[in-house]
């Protein structure tokens, strides 16, 4: 059993049962493995945790750069108005990722500080991409900076959908939100 196979399992089990109800017994058991042979690859379930997120947050911040350098062509309302739907998407269809948002929202004691310092890692990567597009269009009415700060404040208030709610009130949100920032951006 591969250590790639033990953390697809390990994220699926996240993504279920949460920090709490994951048993690293139960991972071990689904991965046709002892849990013995899994202590060898993970102490804990703190460590087998931990791991995942930093490798979740390093991919995370890997889409970031290269979607803003792929759709560097695209009109400013465009490049966001796509990065918001392919977030989504992501979210979605990418247990990695869930994972890497639910546990920033939803973040055990036990590993806080941690989390909250890769998630951190992983915001300075969006917010340098996006104030780096944003300073490419000047017509835009409010500096790099802030326009950088509305945008993330309305993907966090979008994730809020999709961890708490459904992918239909993400899209509901998504157009009425959309349009207000767009038309507060705009000179």
């Amino acid at each position: 059993m591969s250590k790639k196979r033990i953390k697809e399992i390990a994220i699926q089990h996240f993504n279920r049962l949460g920090y709490e109800g994951t048993k690293m017994a139960q991972i071990a058991e689904e991965a046709g493995i002892r849990k013995q042979s899994l202590a060898y690859h993970y102490s804990s379930k703190k460590a087998l945790l931990l791991e995942l997120y930093e490798e979740v947050v390093q991919e995370e911040q890997q889409f970031v750069r290269q979607f803003f350098s792929e759709s560097d062509t695209q009109t400013l309302d465009q490049q966001l108005y796509t990065f918001l739907h392919e977030h989504k998407n992501r979210f979605l269809t990418h247990p990695n990722v869930a994972f890497m948002y639910i546990l920033s929202f939803i973040t055990p004691l036990e590993v806080h500080d941690f989390v909250l310092a890769q998630y951190r890692t992983y915001l300075g990567t969006l917010k340098e991409e996006l104030a780096a597009v944003f300073t490419k269009h000047p017509d835009i009415r409010l500096s790099p900076e802030e326009a950088t700060v509305a945008f993330v404040t309305v993907m966090d208030g979008l994730d809020v959908q999709l961890v708490y709610e459904t992918r239909q009130s993400y899209e509901q949100a998504l157009a009425i939100t959309w349009n207000v920032f767009w038309s507060g951006i705009q000179r």
